[in-house]
């Protein structure tokens, strides 16, 4: 129309987290854009904290950066529903997550899952800063397509970088790379093997090696492939299902044994 001009950039989400917490004191809340997070009264042992992102997924082009200090606390931060990575048409979406924690903190890393959709294209990293004398659990659930519509990613754009340090010392780095073609790829036996849900649970510091007998006899009655290893103070445990539904119940089954405490609130809903 006349007097109209198009626009050359597409208004893509921006959102932004930035949390500190020692002891019981709240330091620093700020949120912007399409970011939020919401602090739940609970009456367990640790404190939640709840993310929301109110653009209901992520796009070609969005950028969402959080960042989470925890010190002399034991804080469980979690999401309030399902991510979804939607199919994009320009650059891939950044995410960045730097975690930090220190002071004998027991820190719980536990969004829900994240849902890829055909054509999604995300770059993502997680960078986690931890004291010798802290505790940490991490967990990150990918579901691979929309089970109830029949959906099977063949095209998606998907980077995924960890770097976990203790001290200043790197002690686990994983990368996942799925780009173009990935149905090949997600069907092969070094890979998901035809899995439609991965999971990746991390555990790290002192007497972590104590949770063995524990991963153990939840993993003996499990129907995923799943496996877990030991080592230098650090477990590390993989979950693959056919079906997003079971492979979502016996993740909450190991999760809540190594928690010894139920999941966040938003979990059970």
């Amino acid at each position: 129309m006349e007097g109209i001009t198009p626009q050359d950039c597409i208004q893509r989400a921006k959102g932004q987290i930035s949390f500190k917490v020692s002891g019981s004191r709240i330091e620093k809340l700020y949120q912007s854009g399409c970011s939020k997070l919401l602090l739940p009264k609970t009456y367990g042992e640790m404190k939640e904290a709840v993310m929301l992102n109110t653009a209901g997924g992520v796009t070609g082009g969005d950028m969402i950066d959080v960042k989470i200090n925890a010190s002399d606390c034991n804080l469980a931060v979690t999401s309030q529903t399902a991510e979804r990575f939607y199919q994009s048409n320009m650059h891939p979406a950044l995410i960045s997550i730097d975690l930090k924690i220190d002071n004998k903190t027991n820190f719980h890393w536990l969004p829900q899952e994240t849902i890829i959709f055909e054509g999604a294209a995300v770059d993502r990293k997680i960078t986690l800063n931890m004291s010798s004398d802290s505790h940490c659990l991490l967990a990150e659930t990918f579901v691979l397509g929309r089970e109830a519509m029949g959906e099977n990613i063949q095209q998606c754009h998907f980077t995924d970088q960890w770097r976990l340090y203790i001290d200043g010392k790197l002690f686990h780095s994983e990368s996942i790379r799925m780009i173009g073609d990935v149905e090949k790829l997600l069907h092969s036996n070094a890979s998901a093997n035809g899995a439609r849900i991965i999971s990746t649970i991390i555990c790290a510091g002192p007497n972590t090696e104590k949770l063995k007998p524990i991963v153990e006899k939840n993993l003996a009655s499990m129907n995923s492939n799943c496996a877990c290893s030991f080592f230098n103070k650090k477990m590390i445990i993989r979950l693959l299902s056919l079906n997003g539904a079971s492979g979502r119940a016996e993740l909450n089954q190991m999760l809540i044994a190594l928690r010894k405490q139920p999941m966040p609130r938003v979990w059970q809903q």
